[in-house]
């Protein structure tokens, strides 16, 4: 079995939904209050050159970030948009970016997002 098919934690996903405002426009700018349950990879990632910015200020304790890679079992039927949430380890996480679709080839194509907690 393939690392790409399986996952290790547990997490509940909040995907994107759309939703119409007062004014009767529809946003998609929410995840969604109902979660799925879901095994994933999770895997600390680099951090951005702003967390590098951040450590150096004066502020430092006040504001942290933390970046974590997120992989879902090849079998995920799911696409996270940007507004999506993740809840891991009892702390809701926010997806950053876009997923990066890793295609080189078909036995290790797969998903994979950036994950942040500010």
């Amino acid at each position: 079995m393939s690392l790409l098919d399986a996952g290790t934690e547990t997490v509940t996903v909040y995907p994107e939904e759309e939703y119409t405002d007062e004014d009767g426009t529809t946003i998609r700018t929410r995840p969604s209050a109902t979660g799925i349950p879901a095994l994933a990879r999770i895997e600390p990632a680099n951090q951005s050159g702003t967390s590098a910015r951040r450590a150096e200020q004066a502020n430092v304790g006040f504001q942290t970030e933390e970046v974590y890679s997120l992989k879902f079992p090849r079998s995920f039927p799911h696409v996270l948009g940007l507004r999506s949430q993740v809840e891991w380890r009892g702390q809701r996480w926010s997806v950053f970016g876009f997923p990066v679709y890793r295609t080189r080839s078909r036995s290790t194509a797969h998903l994979s997002y950036t994950i942040k907690r500010y």
